[in-house]
């Protein structure tokens, strides 16, 4: 009695696939093709290369395995497993070749487990030697690159978006400022700051002393101790080389999910750049600018009132605002917001009312 299916065949030689018709004996499995080719193979020389499960394919292979299979489809499957276990030449399931599958899972499962905790623990260590040991010179060559292409993409990307020009008092009141920032605590970086025009409240640094201020952040802002609040941070950033720290984690987060893939999966280039700063980077960024202001003596409560209008802004509009970089890890808003208000330093920028009209109006020459 026989048994008549169709099903795919694989030499085992080349990935092609062929359209069959097996037939099936009580001794012999035969299988013609479109063009009238026929095999013949043994049955007592065939195994089932897994047990037959509901809603799965079947495949039947060599005892000795050269790569050669015959696929069933699931739904024929049944019916096949049922004959070929008859009859006076049983096929059996390859118990060896379960164990293979269950080893093959266990060991993905591991080394999918030791590549994430590679990401966890190894990545951030090694970004951080890097950024060490990165030559300063190649840092602020970056950071001018890196600045360059956001804005080049933010200009493509949306008419809204454009580049500032401010009036020279504009940067001289920048200068003022960081040089107040500077005087009990030194500074690595000639810092560069570019104004953007955007309803987006942001703020933005870079590598090597590069940062960037939008428009809609500028809006908002009741005063120049405000705006110092908010490049203090960034600057924070930029002295503990937090920019270069990511790029370097991101870098190496990109190249290991192109090992797992195999190089199948690309990461945007957006993934990176959307990457925000570790709530740890943030708030060293925040202690860095408070201790920077009160060593300055200038008073961090107006920063506190701008980081309460943000939140403010987000609760009320959250779902269609870019979340602002500066606080986009903050598992803890209010808190933050009280470590600025409980600040001692009382004292202002030394800057006059013209010199805060110009950095107000930057994006409006």
């Amino acid at each position: 009695m026989s048994f008549n299916v169709t099903a795919r065949y694989f030499d085992g030689k080349t990935s092609a696939a062929q359209n069959v018709t097996v037939i099936i004996d009580d001794r012999d499995v035969t299988l013609c093709n479109d063009d009238g080719t026929v095999a013949t193979l043994n049955r007592g020389d065939l195994r089932l290369s897994e047990k037959p499960l509901a809603n799965s394919p079947l495949r039947l292979r060599r005892a000795q395995d050269d790569g050669m299979r015959i696929v069933f489809a699931k739904e024929d499957a049944k019916s096949v497993a049922d004959i070929l276990r008859q009859g006076p030449s049983k096929v059996a399931v390859d118990e060896a070749s379960r164990r293979a599958i269950t080893r093959l899972i266990v060991g993905i499962i591991g080394f999918t487990a030791l590549v994430g905790l590679t990401i966890w623990l190894a990545v951030p260590i090694a970004a951080q030697i890097l950024a060490d040991h990165y030559p300063r010179h190649s840092e602020i060559t970056l950071g001018k690159a890196a600045r360059d292409q956001i804005l080049f993409a933010l200009e493509k990307l949306d008419d809204d978006f454009k580049v500032c020009r401010p009036k020279d008092q504009a940067h001289d009141a920048i200068g003022k400022i960081i040089a107040q920032l500077g005087r009990e605590t030194p500074l690595d970086y000639d810092y560069d700051v570019t104004f953007v025009q955007s309803e987006i409240p942001n703020a933005l640094a870079l590598p090597g002393g590069q940062i960037l201020v939008f428009s809609g952040l500028l809006e908002i802002m009741d005063s120049p101790e405000a705006f110092t609040g908010v490049l203090a941070h960034e600057i924070g950033h930029s002295e503990m080389r937090h920019g270069l720290r990511n790029l370097f984690a991101n870098t190496a987060i990109t190249q290991l999910i192109r090992l797992i893939s195999g190089g199948a999966l690309v990461v945007p280039a957006e993934f990176a750049l959307k990457q925000g700063y570790t709530r740890d980077m943030e708030r060293e960024a925040d202690q860095f600018a408070l201790q920077t202001m009160q060593g300055a003596d200038i008073r961090t409560t107006d920063t506190a009132v701008l980081f309460t209008k943000l939140r403010d802004i987000l609760e009320k509009d959250g779902g269609g605002l870019d979340l602002p970089e500066m606080l986009s890890s903050h598992p803890d808003m209010d808190a933050r917001i009280a470590h600025f208000e409980n600040a001692t330093a009382t004292g202002a920028v030394n800057i006059d009312p013209a010199d805060w009209l110009s950095l107000k109006m930057a994006c409006d020459g």
